[in-house]
């Protein structure tokens, strides 16, 4: 996995905070030609997903694996009436498109060996594996960063008297990560979706959350809450402030299977204390 991951990085644009060059893949010409392709987020999402559950110092990698993430949604052509409907390719004819690269140089050519310009490419190519692999790495993480302090990616952050309120914006809110200490955190949805207006909750000492699950099925379901990482012990699980069960925290994950009404709920999850 080590070896994988330094192969990933080693063809990664780390150095240069270009929004075009950092967290991009680069192929054989590095970052004179070709950068923002479908594998930028896709190998994006290894390096997060190694940040969070495997690597000891997460740090550098999260920072790496979100700017990934978030690389090639440059290349959306998307905009308003007033702007025309995009900035790479106006008209409203285009809006919603995306270039499957971007051409660094001021003159080059495609792989069809058509000239092009410096900016997103006006062909798709497999951009839609990037997004697929950008959709399935989304997440709202919390950290305390040793250079920046603490910080949310995907989100802002409130520091109470005593713990976090986390507002998620994402854009998935399906998958909520906090590595703070020696606590790592880990909560995710299966379907449905975690508020972007009521912030999720996490006491100081991680012996309570509450968040709220939204959405738009219109008929009472059944949604599973994973969670990872709390302290070892007992949990009380409240969904609207009815108790429904418990749950005992150990190594490892703990399912938790909701019945969720079409308006939503509130589920908090507080520590039974002895």
């Amino acid at each position: 996995m080590d070896f994988q991951m330094d192969c990933n990085i080693a063809c990664r644009g780390w150095l240069e905070p270009a929004y075009y060059l950092l967290g991009s893949d680069y192929r054989a010409s590095g970052n004179a030609a070709y950068t923002l392709s479908y594998m930028s987020q896709m190998g994006g999402w290894a390096i997060l997903d190694y940040a969070l559950y495997f690597s000891d110092v997460p740090y550098e990698y999260l920072r790496l694996g979100y700017a990934s993430f978030l690389s090639s949604w440059a290349l959306m052509n998307a905009g308003r009436p007033e702007t025309n409907y995009g900035y790479w390719y106006p008209g409203e004819a285009n809006d919603g498109g995306a270039g499957g690269g971007f051409e660094p140089s001021p003159f080059g050519y495609t792989w069809l060996e058509q000239p092009h310009h410096r900016g997103a490419w006006y062909y798709s190519c497999e951009i839609d594996l990037g997004y697929c692999g950008a959709l399935r790495s989304a997440a709202t993480i919390l950290v305390e960063d040793p250079i920046f302090g603490l910080f949310c990616y995907g989100g802002e952050v409130i520091k109470t008297n005593d713990g976090f309120n986390i507002i998620m914006k994402d854009g998935v809110r399906r998958r909520f990560h906090a590595l703070l200490g020696k606590h790592r955190l880990h909560l995710i949805l299966d379907i449905d979706h975690i508020s972007d207006e009521v912030p999720v909750f996490i006491k100081q000492d991680f012996s309570e959350i509450i968040l709220k699950i939204e959405s738009v099925i219109p008929v009472q379901h059944d949604v599973m809450l994973t969670i990872e990482g709390l302290c070892d012990g007992l949990y009380n699980v409240y969904l609207d402030d009815q108790k429904i069960g418990y749950m005992k925290q150990e190594r490892g994950k703990n399912k938790i299977l909701l019945s969720v009404k079409p308006q939503g709920c509130v589920v908090s999850i507080r520590q039974e204390k002895v």
